[in-house]
């Protein structure tokens, strides 16, 4: 739609220039010769064209410039149309070649393009970290089957219009709870070293810390490291993410950060720390 008004705005500027044009000079005020005020007063700066003002070849000569000039015209604006639309089709296909989760927010968490997917259910990387070929074959088998019944059901309600309805989070949910966790596939200690063996990181890094969030009242700085939260191991910044969202608003919990070779340990209220989080990895 964008694109179809863009090219009409064009097009009547283009008409516009034309009908302007032809105008100026149809109204231009004769002399009393006969001839128009442009020539007079061209022929009154040449001597030369006074010896003729009726000059046949000066006016072929003039008809000739305006259409000339006109043609010239007419090539940029067919030039100027043709960026337009190249620049329209290059944005259609970049916005077209975007990840579903960009272009759309109700996207699953766990959608098969998610970088952070395709790190951890490869079996080049299982292996890599340690993993069995065959748990690795198995691993990625389920998860890729789960994955798959997630792309089909959202296919379906979109056809079905029922997409982002309850019925589509209820049917989402039932699948999700089938899905698989590397985690829990292979506990803490294990999943640990396979992060750390495959070149993944395994530590989650305070990036920065807000001035009078509760991270700072804690005592957390900048550079530190988090083991731990609640007292549950944490090796991914999504997993502080949805543990600091868990459980009761407010009530206290522990939190483990390494720092310079220590480990020192806070009380810090449940929900938002009020950091900056980045990776790391460190050696099990």
């Amino acid at each position: 739609m964008h694109k179809n008004i863009l090219l009409v705005a064009i097009a009547c500027l283009f008409i516009g220039l034309i009908s302007a044009y032809f105008v100026f000079y149809s109204r231009m005020p004769d002399t009393a010769d006969g001839s128009s005020a442009i020539h007079k007063r061209n022929t009154s700066q040449s001597p030369q064209s006074l010896s003729n003002p009726f000059s046949v070849k000066d006016d072929e000569f003039m008809n000739a410039n305006r259409l000339d000039f006109i043609e010239n015209e007419i090539s940029v604006i067919k030039k100027q149309l043709q960026q337009v639309e190249l620049a329209l089709q290059t944005l259609t296909r970049s916005k077209n070649a975007q990840p579903a989760e960009s272009r759309s927010a109700t996207v699953d968490v766990g959608q098969f393009s998610t970088a952070l997917y395709q790190r951890l259910y490869s079996i080049d990387n299982l292996t890599r970290g340690g993993i069995d070929p065959g748990l690795a074959e198995d691993i990625v088998r389920r998860k890729n089957s789960t994955e798959l019944k997630k792309l089909e059901l959202q296919d379906r309600a979109t056809r079905e219009n029922y997409l982002n309805t309850q019925r589509y989070y209820d049917e989402l949910a039932e699948i999700s709870s089938q899905d698989i966790d590397l985690r829990e596939e292979l506990g803490d200690d294990r999943f640990d070293e396979y992060l750390y063996n495959s070149k993944q990181n395994n530590r989650i890094k305070i990036a920065s810390v807000m001035l009078e969030s509760t991270a700072e009242q804690a005592g957390i700085h900048s550079g530190d490291i988090v083991l731990s939260y609640d007292n549950k191991r944490m090796f991914l910044w999504h997993e502080l993410k949805d543990a600091t969202a868990e459980g009761q608003l407010g009530e206290y919990v522990s939190i483990s950060i390494y720092r310079n070779g220590e480990i020192f340990s806070f009380s810090v209220p449940r929900g938002p720390l009020g950091v900056q989080l980045g990776a790391t990895r460190l050696e099990p």
